[in-house]
């Protein structure tokens, strides 16, 4: 992980708690109701999860192959689209709807983003370790 990155890292954790501690501090004073709070905090996480979903794909590491640097390439492109139409879809869950399916509706979808990410990588390291083996047939 580069410095920059790190540095980004570590803004975001810091507006993530200075949140948290500004919203208890005013539901405390009964400025805002424990609901809004909660959905302002859950609304924030989902813009995150697509913000940094939306990165994804722009970081590619080191491959020991021109081949295996293309399939990570496409792995990440589907997991960052998957991951950040899953995070729109939360933050709109908990901005739009009842606590009562924004609650699980939201875990959902980022369980389907995350189980559609993970067969995607499975499947094409499965094809990719075919088509480096010698002497067998590309799928």
């Amino acid at each position: 992980m580069n410095p920059n990155r790190i540095s980004v890292a570590l803004a975001l954790a810091a507006l993530i708690i200075g949140s948290s501690l500004a919203l208890a501090y005013a539901r405390g004073q009964e400025m805002i109701a424990e609901e809004t709070a909660r959905r302002v905090m859950q609304v924030m996480i989902g813009l995150m999860l697509a913000a940094y979903a939306n990165v994804m794909p722009k970081e590619l590491g080191r491959w020991r192959s021109a081949h295996a640097a293309k399939r990570s390439q496409m792995v990440a492109r589907v997991g960052g689209w998957a991951m950040t139409l899953a995070g729109l879809g939360y933050a709109g869950l908990w901005a739009f709807t009842p606590v009562r399916f924004a609650d699980p509706a939201g875990m959902a979808l980022v369980a389907i983003a995350t189980v559609l990410t993970l067969a995607y990588g499975a499947r094409t390291f499965v094809l990719c370790r075919r088509e480096e083996a010698p002497g067998r047939p590309t799928a």
